[in-house]
């Protein structure tokens, strides 16, 4: 029974069949999701705007970018007070999260200890950082592999339950129907590291025997209530996943003993070109930066710690050469000595290990002719070790 709709207080006989009912929510979930996926894609095209509009600013000061990655990485807390100290992030939980989430070269064990940390400034940055996972529609084992491998969950108790809080909190939030709570998830997080632990690290596993899926199911029970335990097949899922494939955590790759600038470099220049490979002649856009008597080139302009080569500037000179026939302004490096120039480059797959070039020459493509120009004045001085009265621009 329902008012008909006029005002007159007339009562009339109506039905809603229960199905169009059960669709209707169906559809308005769907409607909800979609709206949050939105809302999630404009969050991460801001983070991205974000990052480009600090671009121009790279540009002018690597060396100060590479030194307060250095310093976060030997001291997380001192480096990002050198960040806002130098102006080069806001002194805001926002724009904290955003150069931890965002930047590379950053060790991942220096990550974790601090999104850890216990002050209030420090959870908000952590809860920014989750925020800036897209978790929608993921299974909570795959999310929460992404979400560990873009740190090293560090050693205290107290840090590992705060960031799997974190965690929990932003997979509700972007799904929010498939847990009962973020309660919910946060428990389950903590015991797929379990379970992983018990499967995967023999060292490690709990006394008793296998850790069946029975056993895994009764320790959810015995924390969870029991109308908000999931569905068995989710946690059939879950643990499915788990066994067949074991949860990994990320190796801190940073190298901390081998800095590629000294701390009194001086940039003579630095900006995109065109290099051409040497066996394979394949064009490759690079950052280039010419500093203390050597040509550095990186895959890209903020990663800077991790030079694709290093050309000594020693034995060499630059000339102005024909355009090729696929690119324009170019020019090239060559030796004044021997067949070859004196250069070297990471070993694929060992970290640490460097081997020898095997290029003639360094055949590069500048942006425009004055760019051109200003590229071979810049490496004619770098090959005098002399510096110029003012950065080349």
């Amino acid at each position: 029974m329902t008012l008909n709709g006029f005002g007159n207080g007339t009562v009339v006989d109506s039905h809603i069949p229960m199905d169009c009912i059960r669709r209707r929510k169906e559809q308005l979930k769907k409607e909800i999701q979609e709206i949050r996926e939105k809302i999630a894609q404009c969050e991460i095209e801001m983070s991205m705007i974000q990052t480009h509009s600090n671009d121009d600013r790279r540009n002018t000061n690597t060396k100060q970018w590479l030194v307060a990655k250095r310093k976060f990485n030997d001291n997380a807390k001192e480096g990002i007070r050198w960040l806002t100290d130098n102006s080069l992030i806001q002194n805001t939980p926002e724009h904290t999260a955003a150069f931890l989430f965002n930047e590379t070269g950053l060790s991942k064990r220096a990550i974790g200890d601090y999104l850890g940390e216990k002050d209030n400034f420090h959870i908000e940055v952590l809860k920014h950082f989750a925020h800036m996972h897209d978790f929608f529609s993921m299974e909570i084992v795959d999310a929460l592999r992404r979400y560990l491998f873009t740190f090293i969950l560090p050693g205290e108790a107290q840090k590992i339950d705060r960031i799997m809080e974190a965690f929990a909190q932003r997979y509700y939030e972007c799904n929010p129907h498939i847990y009962a709570t973020a309660e919910v998830c946060y428990i389950i997080s903590f015991a797929i590291i379990m379970l992983n632990t018990s499967l995967h690290n023999k060292s490690a596993r709990l006394g008793g025997g296998p850790f069946t899926y029975e056993k895994f199911v009764n320790s959810l029970s015995e924390t969870i209530a029991r109308h908000q335990i999931p569905d068995q097949n989710i946690i059939k899922n879950i643990y499915d996943s788990i066994k067949n494939n074991e949860l990994k955590f990320p190796d801190d790759d940073i190298n901390l003993t081998m800095p590629v600038f000294g701390s009194d470099s001086i940039i003579i220049k630095e900006g995109w070109l065109w290099k051409q490979g040497g066996r394979v002649r394949n064009w490759k856009r690079r950052w280039f930066i010419i500093t203390d008597g050597c040509l550095f080139y990186f895959e890209s302009r903020t990663e800077v710690d991790s030079p694709r080569g290093v050309i000594p500037l020693v034995d060499v000179a630059v000339r102005e050469i024909e355009d090729d026939r696929t690119k324009p302004f170019c020019f090239e490096l060559f030796p004044l000595a021997g067949d070859k120039v004196k250069a070297s480059k990471p070993a694929p797959g060992e970290v640490g290990k460097w081997i020898e070039g095997h290029h003639t020459v360094y055949r590069m493509s500048a942006l425009s002719e004055d760019d051109r120009k200003d590229w071979i004045r810049a490496l004619r001085i770098g090959s005098q070790n002399q510096l110029p009265k003012q950065r080349l621009s």
